[in-house]
């Protein structure tokens, strides 16, 4: 059913460009989704680690490694790549193995999940938005101020809502993937649906009622 362990990853970024019209966005930590086979069960695990402006940036680094290295485990999120540019960016990231596993030089899998619209790629709230998933609202100013304030609590739940909306994505790609794909797409959605009832998390319970609002 599920062939290897999916860690699905979203990188939360600060616009720090927005107020002088540059492009220049800073990683400032992440969430990862796991969904790994437990017996005949899908088990979920959601966790998160944002920097505070007096962090530095190695233990964010080795929450990535433990996360992102564990042999045999597929990564997936959308648009990896630019995730792995901001990751790039930060003070030892040259020596992170993780960083090494997203660009695909290390043991493990990677699905990096794009889209476009006529030729023109689509951001990651545009492809939500077109496949009528919740994510969490773009407003640079105050996530900006909410990190300057440390107030990490506020920018890990939008970080958890993307990371649950990037893996409700992935779930909309299997079927085109392998003959089976439909099939282990349903089986493991019908798992992510229960865990979303069941889990302690503010942001399950407004992916399960966005779920919900969908199919009904």
């Amino acid at each position: 059913m599920l062939p290897t362990p999916i860690v699905t990853l979203n990188v939360a970024k600060l616009d720090v460009g927005h107020r002088i019209g540059i492009d220049r966005k800073i990683a400032v930590g992440a969430a990862v989704l796991t969904a790994q086979m437990d017996g005949a069960l899908v088990r979920f695990t959601l966790d998160s680690c944002i920097l505070r402006p007096s962090d530095t940036a190695d233990d964010f680094l080795s929450w990535l490694d433990r996360h992102l290295t564990r042999q045999g485990v597929t990564i997936t999120g959308y648009r990896l790549a630019d995730m792995a540019s901001l990751l790039d960016r930060l003070p030892a990231a040259d020596w992170s193995p993780s960083l090494r596993a997203l660009s695909g030089c290390g043991q493990q899998q990677v699905l990096d999940l794009s889209a476009s619209v006529d030729g023109t790629a689509l951001t990651f709230p545009e492809a939500c938005e077109l496949s009528q998933i919740l994510c969490a609202p773009v407003d640079p100013d105050r996530r900006f101020a909410a990190w300057v304030r440390s107030d990490v609590c506020y920018i890990a739940q939008d970080a958890q809502l993307d990371v649950l909306a990037a893996f409700r994505l992935v779930l909309q790609r299997l079927p085109g993937l392998s003959s089976a794909g439909q099939a282990i797409a349903d089986t493991i959605g019908g798992h992510f649906a229960a865990w979303l009832d069941e889990a302690d998390h503010a942001v399950a319970r407004l992916h399960l009622a966005d779920l919900l609002s969908v199919t009904n």
